[in-house]
């Protein structure tokens, strides 16, 4: 009886640490979340000007198996949000706007595009990187009346 109590006990110890331990929250593991990190780099011209009223505009969305969403490095600048944005404001006069993902993702997808207004014509050009490989990479001149309008979409 004493033998079988404490192979009863011991089992039951067992089966609690078990429980416990498989208890961790998927959202930790980097395998568990697909271990995915990506980087989105766009540079437009100094010939994009908001006042001619041309436009551009990014999104980028990544998300765990958990389905929360993952933050976003925008220039080293955390931030926050099911889908993240950068536009017309934040490229005006020419820049260079780098997304990195904050942590692991397992799904994720990004979408950019614009168009040309005025009467300058401005490049876009894009470098699109998932664990440090290249997805795709391009240069593009946008120019008026481009029919369709620019956009380019991937699943990350």
């Amino acid at each position: 009886m004493k033998i079988q109590r404490k192979i009863t006990q011991f089992a039951l110890a067992m089966i609690a640490v078990t429980v416990l331990f498989s208890c961790k929250k998927k959202s930790d593991d980097p395998a568990a979340n697909g271990g995915k990190k990506a980087k989105i780099t766009i540079t437009l011209s100094g010939d994009f000007k908001k006042a001619e009223g041309d436009y551009f505009d990014v999104d980028v969305a990544g998300g765990r198996t958990d389905a929360s969403s993952i933050d976003w490095l925008v220039n080293g600048v955390t931030k926050k949000g099911t889908v993240i944005t950068v536009g017309t404001d934040d490229f005006n006069g020419g820049k260079t706007i780098v997304l990195e993902s904050a942590s692991n993702f397992f799904a994720g997808s990004v979408q950019f595009g614009g168009f040309e207004f005025g009467a300058t014509p401005f490049t876009v050009d894009y470098k699109i990187e998932v664990d440090g490989k290249v997805i795709d990479q391009g240069t593009e001149r946008i120019v008026k009346d481009r029919s369709p309008i620019y956009t380019k979409s991937y699943q990350l």
